[in-house]
């Protein structure tokens, strides 16, 4: 029966796993950046206008006085700059306008307003400078999510390609080559004990004009048998088909002449 491989539970996981959270940090960043953080920033805003603003002016019932003149000038800029998209902040800084300057508006609702949205707004903590270009930061863990699902595909693609046919044909993504044009395997750095350990999981396989094909167990399921035929068919007093290393028990001569006496 050929033998084929798949992407490795190992491999598949942890890129699946870092493409979800770089996505995630990135649609998280692109939220505070253009939703949350400038809602807070508003918010504060507002807070602030109406402590340092509207609710000193309120505190004076003299109508005419310089506080409520100072604060009416202000509410004026603040009414011409309101984009209008909140309905209820812009009915609210109407009634504060029409209570300072006794154009119509009711001091008591005013007051009722006040409290409403000091309670609303007045426990909001202004963001720092840094907050938006913080952002970025995981802003640009986005691609790096894109990048993680691609590398996935495309490795997923080249698992299927690998096979190891019964009369010792050998399918990779590089090419076919025969048993005829396989001429070794390079077994110096699988399951080697010293050296870089990403490297123990991997074999070299020498063909007919070409390059050395890479063989990877760490990220392709069942590899190990395909390095392991090889290895057997090339060397099989030292590597077994499961890829691992014979044991070859040997008998030192001092000890033959041992029993020999």
């Amino acid at each position: 029966m050929a033998i084929t491989t798949t992407l490795a539970t190992r491999y598949w996981l942890k890129t699946i796993i870092m493409a979800v959270v770089c996505l995630v940090l990135g649609v998280w960043g692109i939220w505070d950046y253009t939703v949350a953080i400038p809602k807070a920033i508003q918010e504060a805003d507002r807070a602030e206008f109406l402590r340092e603003t509207i609710q000193p002016a309120l505190k004076v019932l003299e109508m005419g006085s310089e506080e409520r003149d100072r604060a009416t000038v202000k509410l004026n800029v603040t009414i011409e700059e309101d984009d209008g998209l909140d309905k209820n902040w812009s009915a609210a800084l109407i009634e504060f306008k029409g209570a300072l300057d006794g154009s119509g508006g009711s001091q008591q609702k005013a007051d009722d307003l006040l409290g409403e949205y000091l309670n609303k707004y007045g426990s909001v903590t202004r963001p720092s400078k840094f907050d938006r270009p913080m952002q970025w930061l995981f802003i640009l863990c986005l691609p790096l999510g894109f990048y993680y699902l691609w590398a996935y595909f495309k490795l997923a693609k080249r698992a299927n390609a690998y096979r190891l046919d019964d009369d010792g044909t050998l399918t990779t993504p590089e090419g076919t080559w025969s048993a005829e044009e396989i001429k070794d395997i390079d077994m110096g750095r699988w399951i080697a004990k010293t050296g870089k350990a990403r490297t123990t999981w991997t074999a070299k396989v020498i063909v007919e004009n070409h390059s050395p094909i890479l063989l990877d167990d760490y990220i392709y399921k069942d590899m190990h048998l395909i390095i392991g035929k090889l290895a057997h068919g090339f060397y099989p007093e030292s590597w077994t088909p499961l890829a691992r290393r014979a044991r070859v028990d040997k008998i030192e001569e001092s000890e033959v002449l041992g029993e020999e006496e």
